[in-house]
Parts: structure tokens; sequence; C-alpha cells
């Protein structure tokens, strides 16, 4: 940060953020994403910042709106996905989860891997493959669908690939 104004505050109050943080979301990489994405508000927001009585303040304050956005945005992401966790596992157990693969073409396992089993979050997953967030979203929409479509089906339906008659 060329800052020192700015600079002064993230080594004050990163910590006193990233707890702040944490405290409510009990994720230590959201929080850190979150302490993040409020000194980038910041750095946009420099001459309010510069002009607010208690920049301190400000800054929690913004951390707070952004620790609701968060939460609000892993409440939806459950909601969407935990149904197709639940169901991945009843219709394929542990020893059977390669057969999932056969479902999917490789960017969509790829995809898949990177936010269920490497814990990347959704944002940063759509880095990873040059998506927009919101096209990452549907995608992974889309996929939760067509899988949860397929296992109701026939836990075997699709793994021959999209060459299959029918």
């Amino acid at each position: 940060m060329a800052d020192s104004f700015l600079e002064d505050l993230y080594l004050e109050m990163y910590k006193k953020l990233y707890y702040y943080a944490y405290v409510r979301l009990k994720d230590e990489q959201l929080s850190q994403e979150v302490v993040q994405d409020v000194f980038v508000l910041a750095q946009e927001k420099l001459e309010a910042l510069r002009q607010s009585p208690n920049p301190q303040g400000w800054l929690i304050r913004t951390a707070g709106y952004t620790v609701l956005h968060a939460q609000r945005t892993r409440q939806l992401i459950q909601a969407h996905f935990a149904p197709l966790d639940e169901e991945i596992m009843a219709a394929s157990p542990p020893e059977e989860e390669l057969g999932l693969r056969e479902l999917m073409t490789e960017e969509e396992w790829r995809l898949m891997k990177s936010v269920y089993c490497d814990g990347y979050s959704i944002k940063e997953a759509a880095g990873l493959f040059g998506l927009s967030l919101e096209a990452c979203r549907k995608r992974l929409y889309r996929l939760k669908q067509r899988l949860r479509s397929q296992l109701r089906e026939e836990p075997d339906a699709g793994k021959g690939g999209e060459n299959d008659a029918g």
C-alpha cells in the first residue's frame, strides 16, 4: 500500500478485523478474505475513510457488512449444494466415489473437486477457472442438477459419457 495512512490502519487493525470476522464465521480462510475485502474497499473509499472521525470504526462497520455478506453467500451455497452432497454419498459410498468422475467432463470434475475436495471457495475456483463468480456458481448449480438427475435415474446412468444412445 503506497498510502501511509492506510498502511498504518492496516498494521493497527488487521488482527482485530480478522478476529472479528473469525468469531462470526469460524473459518480462517473466509475471515482472511473478509479482511482483504475490507481493505480493498478502504482503498477504493480512501477519501471517505480519511474524512471519517473514526477510521477504525469505519473499518469495523465495513467488516460487519462484509461478514454478513459472506454468511449469506455461504448459506446460499450450502442450501444449494448440501442436498447434492447427501445424494452423492448415498448413491456412491467412499470406495465407489470414482464412479462420479465418469459422470463429468474433465473440467467439471476439476471444478467440483476444487470446491468440494480441495476446500476452495467458489470465488477462488472462479478465479482458477477464469470464470466470473456468477458463472462459476451457475456452472456448479447446473452440474449439481445434472448429477442429481443422473443419480436418481440409476447410479450407472451416464457412465458411458456423452456418446450414450438415448
